[in-house]
């Protein structure tokens, strides 16, 4: 076995084992508690009403119209008061009544839920009487907790959304009239008056030793600066030298963008309907499917994990939500020789899987609307989102599938910027946009906002053709004919199974794509930081939810864009290669400062300065990277083979956060910056060595 097919094997068995520990990926153990807290009542409700006798009354109050209040008051709703307040009316029913008879006393009953939680009480009149609904363990707000967890004590105080919303309340009257011999009181009911409170909680918890503890905390241990300095400083003089002195012997001058057989640049048009007619359908099908894409992906990794770490997730959980979002794209390589090996080619090659996983992922989204309190479920919640992601995934490898398919050659790179930026422009509605309506619409909310802009991107694969001749239902009359590339294969020769991992097993063969592995699956190491830095921002700065999802998923996107273009670009006037190592340094060195100089994470100034100038280093990185891959990537096998590079480089990222929490507990943020610094640069190492020719050299010659 190769070492570097070994190597790639213990990686994967490596993230599997931290993926299949659940949501409790932190070694948190039960300690000393102390609670302090503050409860206010934010009335909801007052009014006053008669109510018939023996006729039940029943009503609902929201949350929503008091948010800003109780918001104020700690965002954390534990019960409901119910107040009832109640006089007697009995009236004389006769003329032999002296009105000096006995009233006999009503009964009053009032009722109040929320969900599951559920609490009634009576009384008689004249008086009043309250339904005093709570949820919280109460027993915990008094003396030493013995026994539990941090987690398991905000566990049984907070409640998040779960808590807001409806609440469900009704009154009844049983009313008793005195009934003697010669007379008859008459009494039909009472009126009463009712106030309807929220009960909202505001509490902290302390250590043993009085320190305010959260789950939000990253560790307190701490490694010196001089020991990323002593890795990070010979990378870069590594690379200085090799700029200067050995830049054709490491390629550092190649053009990634336009390879050597390409003479002569073709004009498009759009003449015709399908796909492969016109440049238009191309551009338009693409940027829409890829907008699909780019919705999940902001939501996941921005609103989502803000959202869970407001309510109290810490980086473990945040870690593990991310893994199960991301591990089906790890393996997406899988669904290449599939897509290729089964299809119905009179509605198109990709078309069918396409409609697949947009029904997949809409069916997801319902599925999350009808589960009940599925933030406070990590595990399920993960389990959701991974299945979700399988349809994601598959609908990522069935696109770029179609791209491989009906675009020309010299549209790749212009096509491809269309792409990348429509992903982008769906994750700042996935991310900026339902990451700041979050606080009005709710979590579930945001779930439905996503469906009917899902279905309504999946009108553009429900009609368009790829091919002339093809059906888009099966009632329509069609005859699509396969598309064979080369006159001596059959298009049955072209999807069998055999011939497809022979072909695989060859281009891997050469040195500069197992070369590629390497550059894949180093390449988001460094993402240990996507779940540390909610935590640092709300958490440490006092950033809100919309503060920062309005940030990571609008401007940090939009810079992402922008240097994704520049990347594409100095890579064309630089030199691809030597722009990627370039621009890893940077970040690299970027990501120490903004550790080394934690005196000014207080200045929104500095901290949004670091931030734009390392995302906008990265997406050079990204963009650089990923037409490195396509530089060794055989043509032969191009879809499987690339979609297994960007499978891996996913996989990186799953390896990051699985490394988050272990570095999260033991090590405070500072040192944590320092070692994502240094990850930063194993990319540069890894592409030092590749001969982005070799592939072509090597193939293209032997084929």
């Amino acid at each position: 076995m190769r070492p570097v097919y070994l190597v790639l094997m213990l990686v994967l068995l490596t993230s599997l084992s931290g993926c299949l520990s659940g949501e409790d990926s932190s070694d948190e153990m039960p300690s000393s508690y102390v609670v302090e807290s503050t409860l206010t009542y934010v009335e909801v409700e007052a009014k006053s009403a008669y109510y018939q006798d023996g006729v039940a009354a029943s009503w609902s109050v929201e949350s929503g119209p008091s948010a800003d209040a109780i918001e104020a008051a700690g965002g954390n709703v534990v019960g409901v008061l119910f107040s009832l307040s109640y006089g007697e009316d009995e009236s004389s029913g006769g003329p032999v009544c002296t009105g000096g008879e006995a009233n006999q006393p009503d009964t009053i009953t009032g009722s109040a839920s929320k969900g599951e939680w559920a609490l009634s009480a009576a009384d008689e009149n004249p008086g009043s009487h309250d339904v005093n609904l709570t949820w919280h363990n109460q027993s915990l707000l008094s003396g030493v907790i013995e026994g539990l967890t941090k987690s398991e004590i905000e566990a049984q105080l907070a409640f998040g959304e779960e808590a807001l919303g409806t609440y469900e309340l009704s009154l009844n009257v049983d009313a008793e009239a005195f009934n003697g011999a010669l007379c008859s009181n008459n009494d039909d009911g009472e009126e009463v008056a009712t106030v309807v409170s929220l009960l909202v909680l505001e509490f902290s918890v302390y250590n043993e030793d009085g320190e305010e503890t959260s789950v939000l905390a990253v560790g307190d241990g701490s490694l010196p600066l001089f020991m990323f300095v002593a890795w990070i400083f010979p990378v870069v003089l590594l690379v200085g030298y090799i700029s200067i002195r050995q830049r054709d012997r490491f390629h550092l001058d190649l053009d990634f963008s336009e390879p050597d057989n390409e003479v002569v640049e073709k004009e498009s048009t759009s003449d015709g309907e399908t796909l492969v007619d016109s440049y238009r359908a191309r551009v338009i099908t693409l940027s829409a499917l890829y907008v699909a894409q780019g919705v999940p992906w902001g939501f996941i990794t921005v609103t989502m994990v803000t959202f869970l770490a407001a309510e109290g997730a810490d980086a473990g959980d945040l870690a593990y939500l991310l893994t199960l979002g991301t591990l089906p794209w790890s393996f997406k390589f899988f669904w290449g020789p599939i897509i290729d090996r089964f299809q119905i080619p009179e509605f198109g090659r990709r078309r069918p899987w396409i409609i697949i996983a947009q029904t997949g992922m809409v069916v997801l989204l319902v599925t999350m609307l009808l589960v009940p309190d599925l933030t406070n479920n990590i595990s399920l919640l993960g389990a959701l989102f991974f299945v979700y992601n399988v349809f994601t995934a598959l609908q990522d490898v069935s696109t770029d599938a179609l791209a491989v398919d009906v675009l020309q050659p010299h549209e790749f790179e212009r096509v491809n910027s269309y792409m990348f930026t429509a992903k982008s422009l769906g994750g700042i509605i996935g991310g900026a946009g339902l990451g700041t309506i979050i606080g009005i619409v709710g979590i579930k909310g945001a779930f439905l906002i996503q469906i009917p802009i899902l279905i309504s991107i999946m009108f553009v694969p429900l009609f368009m053709r790829e091919r002339p001749g093809e059906k888009r239902f099966p009632w329509d009359e069609g005859d699509a004919v396969e598309v064979v590339d080369e006159p001596e294969k059959s298009a049955d020769d072209m999807r069998d199974f055999a011939i497809i991992f022979r072909n695989i097993k060859t281009a891997f063969s050469v040195r500069s794509s197992q070369l590629g592995i390497a550059v894949s699956l180093t390449i988001s190491l460094a993402f240990i930081l996507i779940p540390i830095l909610p935590l640092l921002f709300l958490q440490e700065l006092g950033w809100s939810q919309e503060e920062f999802n309005a940030t990571k998923g609008g401007i940090i996107l939009i810079v992402t864009m922008l240097g994704a273009m520049a990347g594409g670009e100095l890579g064309r006037r630089f030199g691809g290669k030597a722009m990627l190592m370039y621009a890893a340094l940077g970040a690299s060195l970027t990501t120490l400062a903004w550790g080394t100089f934690d005196n000014l994470w207080s200045e929104g100034w500095f901290m949004m300065l670091v931030w734009l100038v390392h995302t906008f280093l990265w997406a050079i990185v990204s963009i650089c990277a990923y037409s490195l891959m396509m530089r060794v990537t055989w043509a032969e096998v191009g879809g499987t083979q690339f979609t297994g590079y960007m499978a891996m480089m996913n996989l990186s990222a799953i390896i990051g956060y699985q490394l988050a929490p272990i570095f999260a507990e033991r090590y405070n943020y500072q040192t944590i910056f320092y070692i994502a610094a240094m990850l930063e640069t194993f990319v540069v190492l890894a592409a030092l060595l590749i001969d982005p020719e070799e592939t072509d050299r090597t193939l293209n010659v032997v084929v």
